[in-house]
């Protein structure tokens, strides 16, 4: 065996490894969505002996799982709308128009992506509270937006620097202005990094905990993550309709995912080649 063949091998046997850490806790959730209590407890690890959409109708409705996915639709739509919107333009000066005075904006807005949500959600709280959006979806998504918007920056910026220049070049040439030629010619070159961004932003705001944790309090503003905790107490859990509100709330983000697939791996490849 060569040693080439050999690398494959382990590699594949890494991938393999892999993919199977992350398939097993998958599809021991799934198979559990379609169990009763007793066969959750009892034999954890087999399917199911007979398939029931009881736990799927039980978290929808008692649960009021409606409510929380309309929460979690709102706020994972608009902080996705805003975070695309403001990070395009954003992206475009400081990959096409960056000079003396945003060169260092942008390196003090690569330095907050590695800035922990743990390590502000106290002044968070505090600002949000005076401003009088606690328990307010749209705090939330100004929050969500806030801490998202760095990355979704740095991608449309690494895109925008890898289009040649020859483009803007000849925009200017037929008379465009700077932001005539961004609107008539970079954006709509920007659509796979645009792309991008919005399934980070889409599947960040919709798996949003700790924010949600902190700023949202009653049953009427919870999101998803936060209603899911409602389905165990303190004395007593209901863990078929646990396990049916999880596959639901994993739904959208697999077909976002799914959907954009091809776009969001081209806008991660972006700028790559510089």
């Amino acid at each position: 065996m060569t040693a080439a063949v050999r690398r494959s091998a382990i590699i594949s046997a890494l991938v393999a490894v892999l993919v199977g850490l992350i398939l097993v806790p998958f599809l021991w959730v799934l198979t559990n969505a379609f169990k009763n209590d007793s066969e959750i407890f009892g034999e954890t690890l087999s399917l199911p002996a007979s398939w029931t959409l009881q736990n799927f109708e039980t978290a929808w409705t008692q649960g009021k799982f409606a409510a929380y996915f309309a929460n979690s639709v709102v706020v994972a739509i608009s902080a996705t709308v805003i975070t695309v919107v403001v990070a395009t333009p954003a992206g475009y000066v400081f990959g096409r128009l960056a000079g003396r005075g945003t060169g260092w904006l942008f390196y003090v807005l690569l330095v907050t992506i590695t800035l922990p949500v743990e390590a502000i959600v106290v002044p968070v709280f505090y600002q949000m509270r005076a401003i009088g959006l606690i328990d307010s979806l749209t705090g939330l998504t100004l929050v969500i937006v806030a801490t998202g918007l760095p990355l979704g920056v740095f991608i449309m910026r690494n895109f925008f620097r890898d289009l040649p220049d020859s483009l803007s070049e000849a925009a200017a040439i037929d008379g465009a202005s700077t932001w005539r030629t961004f609107f008539l010619v970079m954006a709509p070159l920007a659509k796979p990094a645009m792309l991008a961004v919005t399934v980070f932003a889409f599947l960040g705001a919709w798996n949003e905990y700790l924010l949600a944790l902190l700023l949202l309090f009653s049953n009427d503003t919870m999101t998803i993550p936060l209603g899911l905790t409602q389905f165990q107490g303190q004395y007593s859990s209901d863990y078929g309709a646990l396990f049916g509100g999880i596959t639901l709330a994993m739904i959208p983000s697999i077909v976002v995912y799914l959907a954009l697939q091809r776009a969001f791996t081209e806008g991660l490849l972006a700028g790559s080649s510089k």
